[in-house]
């Protein structure tokens, strides 16, 4: 952490990235880190890929849409939340650029793609990752970097059920909440907060849920195109994989998604399956409870074939 810290006390200007397709503690984690940067009389920019989910508006809106060609005027690059490069998509051409980089995470398969690397896969979130690096930074939060820094951990940790959570993450959690912000309309816009058109669209998820390995498997598989359907933006479709991963029985939760060029999988495990191992047979990663990957094919009953088997697999190596 220490190499961090020195690459942020010798920056100037600094270029936020989360991941392509931001989620709460990727997006909530930019603007915490970009604020500590400002108040520290530094520049800082979050650049994402492209359209967010508009139900992370609540969390804020202060980034910038990259397009190439984008001018930018930055001594340092920071990614955070991303597992690999791949995950910056096109804004890896101003992480080239620049020459100057910072990878910060909290995924086990990141593949340390930056000059100075901080990974550390037993956090529950990014966000909690930063707690500790604004702590040795001897950084004063605020209010709002409090509120961003709770948001991401609690959105990481399914609001404190999933088992990423430990007691250091309740702690650091209880720590945020000594600061003044809604930490109830922060849960609720999270986890209790759809439109009517989401609803539905997940109904229709819900209709067509499959059973493999006598229920231990369970899978959805839908397009992007589906959101037209009911008036939904392509970002704006909820997380699906946590619909089949409410059944009864199920072990590993499986979404199929098809998007342009392929298939997005998503992989969720309730018992002891690592689905890390599972996505990485795919070119992707993430935790051994919650992953994912971009397959590249044509064939949908191919994919599904080879998503099935390798959960199979997974299955039958749990100890």
């Amino acid at each position: 952490m220490r190499e961090v810290i020195d690459k942020i006390m010798e920056a100037r200007s600094v270029a936020v990235f989360p991941h392509v397709n931001e989620d709460s503690d990727a997006l909530a984690s930019c603007f915490a880190f970009a604020a500590v940067l400002r108040k520290m009389g530094k520049k800082a920019t979050v650049y994402v890929s492209g359209k967010v989910e508009s139900k992370l508006n609540f969390i804020g809106t202060d980034y910038v849409s990259y397009r190439s060609g984008t001018e930018y005027d930055h001594d340092l690059c920071v990614c955070l939340d991303c597992g690999d490069l791949g995950r910056i998509t096109e804004r890896a051409e101003m992480f080239d650029k620049i020459g100057n980089s910072v990878n910060i995470d909290h995924h086990m398969t990141n593949t340390r793609f930056a000059d100075v690397n901080y990974v550390d896969g037993t956090a529950a979130a990014t966000g909690e990752i930063l707690f500790d690096l604004f702590e040795k930074m001897g950084v004063e939060l605020d209010n709002d970097i409090a509120r961003y820094l709770y948001t991401a951990i609690t959105s990481d940790t399914g609001c404190y059920k999933y088992s990423n959570t430990t007691p250091k993450t309740m702690r650091t959690a209880a720590k945020l909440l000594e600061y003044d912000f809604d930490h109830a309309e922060v849960t609720r816009r999270l986890f209790d907060c759809e439109s009517l058109n989401s609803i539905k669209l997940r109904a229709e998820i819900m209709s067509g849920i499959r059973l493999f390995e006598d229920g231990k498997i369970s899978l959805v598989s839908t397009d992007e195109k589906l959101g037209e359907k009911y008036g939904i933006q392509k970002e704006d479709i909820p997380n699906l994989v946590d619909i089949p991963r409410r059944v009864e029985g199920c072990e590993i939760a499986v979404c199929i998604k098809r998007v342009d060029g392929g298939f997005r999988a998503n992989f969720r495990s309730n018992g002891g399956a690592d689905v890390a191992k599972v996505a990485m047979q795919f070119g992707g990663g993430g935790h051994v409870r919650a992953s994912g990957a971009t397959i590249y094919s044509d064939d949908a009953e191919g994919t599904e074939k080879a998503v099935i088997a390798a959960c199979k697999k997974a299955l039958e190596e749990t100890v």
